[in-house]
């Protein structure tokens, strides 16, 4: 199999292939500066000689690479992290005093520093979502940066800070599963398990994605 070739984001792992390019006529392992459909973003070739993972990103379109990354990209990058902390203890201090019934999860810096996206989830999702635009301007003045607020649901959360699964691995979401897998409370009963929070439902309090790939194999051996 052709190897196929990617940019690695610098933040949650997201995989954009990249094509027209042979792996030889470029510095596989560099960090490299690309334009995507958010911005400019800064990221690292790489290559994946089995073809590309099944977390190749489905919400960042990779546009072109602009550069290899420059000492002064690499000193950008570096400072991305503590930006980012700070960033988020700054809004979730703003969350309270503009009284809105969210939690911030987490920022992420465009590499441009033009754009800070907050990651958020509703406190309450009975009740109706917030307009969050005067927070968002709010938020924006103090960084000097465009807020966007995206909402998450608790299969991000768990994909965003990762850890561990009962199995003892990282969870799949955070490692390699691009999308979370479509897991019903039936398709755990045909397994002959009973729902139970603390046995069958993972970190992100959502029944644990592994159990669509048991009871696949479960299937498989019926129709044998």
């Amino acid at each position: 199999m052709e190897k196929k070739l990617a940019i690695k984001l610098r933040k949650f792992g997201r995989i954009c292939p990249i094509t027209g390019y042979k792996e030889e006529a470029i510095k596989v392992g560099a960090s490299v500066v690309v334009e995507t459909d958010r911005g400019v973003e800064f990221g690292q070739i790489l290559s994946f000689p089995k073809g590309f993972p099944k977390n190749v990103s489905g919400d960042v379109r990779l546009k072109k690479v602009l550069r290899y990354a420059t000492d002064e990209d690499l000193r950008i990058a570096e400072t991305l992290d503590s930006m980012e902390d700070e960033a988020t203890t700054f809004a979730m201090s703003k969350v309270k005093e503009h009284e809105l019934p969210i939690k911030i999860i987490n920022s992420e810096y465009i590499f441009d520093l033009k754009r800070v996206i907050f990651y958020y989830k509703l406190e309450d999702k009975k009740k109706k979502a917030p307009n969050l635009k005067e927070f968002a301007r709010d938020v924006a003045s103090k960084l000097k940066a465009r807020a966007d607020m995206k909402e998450i649901n608790p299969r991000d959360e768990a994909r965003i800070f990762g850890g561990l699964g009962p199995c003892g691995r990282n969870l799949c979401c955070a490692s390699w599963l691009g999308k979370p897998k479509h897991v019903t409370v039936k398709m755990v009963k045909s397994l002959g398990l009973s729902i139970s929070p603390t046995k069958t439902s993972g970190v992100c309090g959502r029944l644990m994605c592994c159990f669509s790939y048991e009871d696949k194999k479960d299937s498989e051996k019926k129709d044998k």
